[in-house]
C-alpha cells in the first residue's frame, strides 16, 4: 500500500484520506457505468438535510471519527473490514476510504435502520494553531481544496445499480476543529503539530448519504479520481445489513 507523505511542516498540514496514491501513472480502470440508476429516495439528495444535518456537517462529522480516533484498529488502515464497526456514531454508518490507490475488499456487518456515509473521494486542509494568522483564514484554508472538484467517477454502483451522476454531490465542508489522540493516524507529537489541535480545519468531497439498507447482502463499489489533486480511490464494501 503506496501512500503520500503527511506533510507535517510549521505552516500546515495537508492530509489527503481517501486514497493518496503517489502512483500517478497508473489510471483506474475505465469501467462502464451501468445506465440503470439507483432509486433516487436511497441517496439523500446534495441539498438536503438528513437527520438533521446537510453534507457540509456529515464531511466534517466523518473527519473528526477518522481522526480522532486512535490509529490502531482505526477503519482507514483496515484492508478487510474487520474494523469496520471501530467507534460508529449513533446518527449514522460511516464508511472509510483507504490510504494508496490499489483496489480495497472489505466485509462489513451494519445495523439495520442505520443511514451510511459514503466518501467518495474526499480532500482536507488542516491548519495548525501556531501558523501565520494569514494562513489560518477561511478563504486561505478553503483554497487548498479546490483540486478535488476536478474528480471523475467511473464506477458508482449500490448493488450493481449506478448512482445518478454522482458529480452532483460535491460539498464544501464547514469550518472544523480536530483534536488528535496520542496514537494518531500521523504518528504526530506535540512537537510536531501543538497541542495536537488542527484549527482550522476544511474539506471539499463528494458524499452520499444512504438512506437504511434493508435487511441482507449488499455490495456498495466505488471508483473516483482526481487528476488535479493526482490520487484516487477504488473501494468494494461488501455489507450484510442485520
Amino acid at each position: 500500500m503506496r501512500t503520500r507523505p503527511v506533510v507535517l511542516s510549521s505552516l500546515s498540514l495537508l492530509f489527503l484520506l481517501a486514497a493518496c496514491s503517489e502512483n500517478h501513472d497508473t489510471p483506474l480502470s475505465p469501467g462502464s457505468v451501468p445506465t440503470a440508476p439507483v432509486p433516487s429516495a436511497e441517496v439523500a439528495p446534495p441539498a438536503s438535510s438528513a437527520q438533521g444535518r446537510s453534507y457540509a456537517a456529515w464531511a466534517a462529522d466523518w473527519w473528526r471519527w477518522a481522526l480522532e480516533n486512535p490509529a490502531t484498529g482505526n477503519p482507514i488502515l483496515d484492508p478487510t473490514g474487520a474494523a469496520c464497526a471501530y467507534h460508529q456514531t449513533a446518527r449514522a454508518w460511516f464508511l472509510a476510504g483507504s490510504f494508496g490507490g490499489d483496489p480495497v475488499v472489505r466485509d462489513c456487518t451494519v445495523p439495520v435502520g442505520r443511514p451510511i456515509l459514503v466518501p467518495l473521494i474526499n480532500l482536507a486542509y488542516f491548519a495548525f494553531l501556531s501558523d501565520d494568522p494569514a494562513t489560518r483564514t477561511e478563504s486561505f484554508v478553503r483554497g487548498q481544496v479546490t483540486c478535488i472538484e476536478d474528480a471523475v467517477f467511473p464506477v458508482v454502483e449500490i448493488d450493481g445499480k449506478a448512482v445518478r451522476e454522482p458529480g452532483r454531490y460535491l460539498e464544501h465542508s464547514v469550518l472544523f476543529d480536530v483534536h488528535l489522540p496520542t496514537d494518531n493516524l500521523f504518528g504526530a507529537t506535540e512537537s510536531d503539530i501543538p497541542a495536537l489541535t488542527l484549527s482550522p480545519s476544511v474539506d471539499a468531497g463528494f458524499y452520499l448519504l444512504l438512506t437504511p439498507l434493508t435487511p441482507g447482502a449488499h455490495t456498495l463499489r466505488w471508483q473516483a479520481r482526481s487528476t488535479a489533486c493526482g490520487f484516487g480511490q477504488d473501494i468494494t464494501y461488501r455489507l450484510a445489513v442485520e
